[in-house]
């Protein structure tokens, strides 16, 4: 194929050196000229005309080396891309190498005149031709990524002002592709997707790709929610691959079990001081990423009705994204952070929560999380009013009585057969343990506790507290015991014989022995981004009575002295901590009221 071009003199920066010099030859693709050429020596135009009507590559080969070693001025940088952009019409795709080459320059650090007419080669080649978009865009977005050595220009996942101005020509360029070609941007998300960084590398990188995703729903807003997506994807891998028992060794080191496997030990609250820094680099990576994204979060509610829209984005994305994944532990905490905004977002959010619940054609382990979402924030969220936490625990009481109403099936006890109902009454137990303070603090709460039917749901022939965990079960026993809210003493010392005897014959309990447990807003151990969480966290009280009735409980009567409650603990849900290098009896791993804590399923 050949190009007629009208025959003219061509000033340029090249014109014929007939003695040689410049490169001694030039080697691309395997192939070497023995005629000398020099960089001054060629026109970009006059090359590529010499390449389409002779077939000499000789030039072109010479033309594609100095530019991809960029050994000129900015004055000769402007001149190679001026000329670039008046042949756009001949870079077919025969010439890939060059525009390749061309799309690969350091443009970023060249002067502000030289980067304009940089982002106007861009332009018009992507104009031209279309079937570079993808290489254009995957070039720009690498930009995205700070390199080893900005690290000093990111403080705490924060760029400097003159780190950020320097990310700004490639914003401003991406906003003059979306004006002149509108369906750019899906390209743009899927090279956002697909160059997201590796969740190990350095954590100014990490932070610094989030902050550059996060910087183009200023000038591309109508994409919000793509480009929110693409984070929360991120994040919650990141935060998988940071279990909290890894953070909790690095941060305290020092804390041994001194052998009590089974100790009863207080959960670990990290308090921040001068020095801010997670000692994990997992840890401190997603520190940094969810500070950004509480910020983020934070100012775009500010806006004359942004938090409505920031609440329905984050809603859609943790439907997505946080509620069917296994085991995370600090994500879901960007939706705790937000229903503070506004009393509505938190009854919003649980009544989105309680219709998941409902529907039988959710699949059971989805409408399970659900169930640990709701108990969770009625349990931690200071901003949860009475009148809520007492409308869904009444919420949660009809339903399982309802269950019990209508279900045909009460002669099975088997887990897998129920297990949406036992979740809810897990909930309704550690909520009522857990707020005990508030719902027991006047007359008034505990005859609204008495109209649950607390009794009939502890003792109904599914028995609940059979397979609650051990925890859970005991505190509340404890809590009905001192207000005298439910009796479960006889089905609680029946349960605690049935599994003796389990563990007597077989060494363990079976996996239909008890629930997994999952407390999503579990105490939370960043250190950066936790100091917007402590105001709004809600650690657990207990009452004198309460501990009186836990003493005389069958089950703390068999505890041994260590095991006993401490006055200052923050849970009431104990953590079991592995000694060290202690592999531990599998028998011992299942004794009664011994169990983890965490916000996820366990496997």
């Amino acid at each position: 194929m050949s190009v007629d071009i009208p025959k003219r003199r061509l000033s340029s920066i090249l014109k014929p050196f007939p003695n040689g010099g410049g490169l001694e030859g030039s080697k691309l693709n395997g192939s070497f000229s023995q005629n000398k050429v020099r960089f001054d020596d060629l026109a970009v135009e006059a090359v590529l005309q010499d390449a389409l009507q002779n077939g000499q590559l000789q030039r072109f080969e010479v033309l594609v080396l100095e530019i991809k070693a960029e050994q000129f001025d900015d004055d000769k940088f402007q001149q190679v891309i001026v000329e670039s952009k008046r042949c756009v019409h001949l870079l077919n795709a025969n010439f890939g190498m060059l525009v390749e080459a061309l799309l690969s320059v350091n443009w970023l650090a060249r002067n502000e005149s030289s980067r304009e007419v940089y982002k106007g080669f861009v332009i018009e080649l992507l104009v031209a031709q279309g079937n570079y978009t993808t290489l254009a865009v995957s070039k720009l977005v690498q930009l995205f990524l700070p390199r080893d050595e900005d690290k000093e220009g990111w403080v705490r996942g924060v760029p400097t002002v003159a780190t950020a101005e320097r990310f700004e020509p490639v914003h401003d360029l991406f906003v003059r592709l979306k004006n002149v070609i509108p369906m750019i941007f899906d390209v743009i998300l899927v090279q956002l997707r697909k160059q997201f960084p590796y969740f190990k590398r350095a954590t100014h990188v990490v932070c610094g790709y989030v902050y550059n995703t996060l910087r183009m729903t200023d000038h591309s807003a109508m994409f919000t929610e793509e480009l929110l997506d693409i984070i929360f994807y991120r994040l919650v891998a990141i935060d998988v691959n940071t279990p909290r028992n890894e953070i909790e060794d690095a941060e305290f080191p020092d804390e041994a079990d001194d052998g009590q496997i089974f100790a009863m030990e207080e959960t670990p609250v990290i308090e921040i001081d001068d020095d801010e820094t997670m000692k994990l680099p997992l840890a401190e990576t997603l520190d940094c990423c969810l500070e950004t994204m509480f910020r983020y979060i934070e100012e775009r509610a500010r806006i004359e009705g942004g938090s409505d829209r920031v609440y329905g984005l984050l809603l859609k994305l943790f439907d997505k994204h946080i509620l069917p994944t296994h085991n995370t532990h600090h994500v879901q905490f960007l939706m705790f952070y937000c229903c503070s905004f506004d009393q509505s977002y938190g009854e919003r959010f649980i009544e989105h929560l309680l219709k998941m619940v409902r529907n039988p054609n959710i699949s059971t382990p989805t409408r399970q999380a659900a169930v640990g979402y709701v108990a969770s924030l009625l349990a931690r969220a200071k901003y949860v009013p009475m009148p809520l936490l007492k409308k869904t625990l009444q919420d949660f009481s009809d339903w399982v009585h309802g269950y019990l109403n209508r279900s045909d099936s009460l002669h099975n006890q088997s887990l897998k057969a129920h297990l949406v109902f036992y979740s809810v009454c897990q909930a309704i137990f550690y909520v009522v343990a857990f707020r005990s303070k508030q719902l027991t603090a006047t007359p008034k709460n505990l005859a609204f506790l008495q109209t649950l039917q607390l009794t009939s749901i502890a003792n109904c022939l599914l028995n609940p507290l059979r397979v609650c965990v051990p925890g859970v079960a005991t505190a509340f026993v404890a809590v009905a015991r001192a207000h005298q809210i439910a009796y479960c003493n006889t089905i609680m010392e029946r349960n605690e014989r049935r599994r003796t005897f389990i563990l007597f014959n077989n060494g363990a309990l079976a996996p239909d022995d008890c629930l997994d447990t999952f407390f999503p807003f579990d105490p939370y151990l960043l250190k950066k981004s936790g100091k917007r969480i402590e105001p709004i966290f809600l650690q657990y009280q207990s009452c004198e009575a309460e501990a009186e009735a836990e003493v005389l409980s069958p089950a703390a009567r068999g505890r041994k002295r260590y095991e006993s409650m401490s006055e200052d603990v923050d849970d009431f849900i104990q953590e079991v901590k592995r000694h060290k290098g202690h592999g531990g009896d599998p028998a011992e791993m299942q004794l009664p009221y011994s169990y983890g804590v965490s916000p996820g399923f366990h496997s």
